[in-house]
């Protein structure tokens, strides 16, 4: 699972450049983000995992949340554009991890900025796939 992780932060690192990235200020973790990080920032994890074996290979397929939190004063269309461009940026991407044969994410749904008390959140969902290497 944390070579798969590490593939999501890889897919995420090739497009550094991306205005999804920079509009985060680079702020992308995993599982959790430091104490008193500022806004924007995103964190992704893995939520849920199924694995099933198909003719003797393992098919793994994971369930990727990503949560993003910008600051009330951004606004609602700043971060449902942010959402927009994460979309993009990992909709039906091919990813490479080490000990798998092919590793590929697509969108589940996209995220919808919600007023919370401290922050604009949204929540995106991915589904990865990934064959394991024979």
């Amino acid at each position: 699972m944390q070579a798969l992780l590490q593939s999501i932060a890889a897919g995420i690192a090739e497009t550094a450049a991306t205005s999804w990235f920079q509009g985060l200020g680079g702020r992308v973790y995993v599982n959790e983000a430091p104490a008193d990080t500022t806004l924007p920032l995103a964190i992704y994890g893995i939520v849920r995992a199924d694995i099933e074996q198909t003719f003797g290979t393992d098919r793994e397929t994971y369930e990727i949340e990503v949560m993003q939190y910008h600051a009330h004063a951004s606004g609602l269309d700043v971060a449902a554009g942010s959402a927009e461009k994460l979309h993009a940026m990992l909709d039906n991407k091919t990813l490479t991890a080490t000990g798998y044969d092919r590793v590929v994410i697509r969108a589940e749904s996209r995220g919808v900025p919600a007023m919370q008390d401290d922050a604009i959140e949204t929540s995106s969902r991915f589904r990865l796939t990934a064959i394991k290497g024979s």
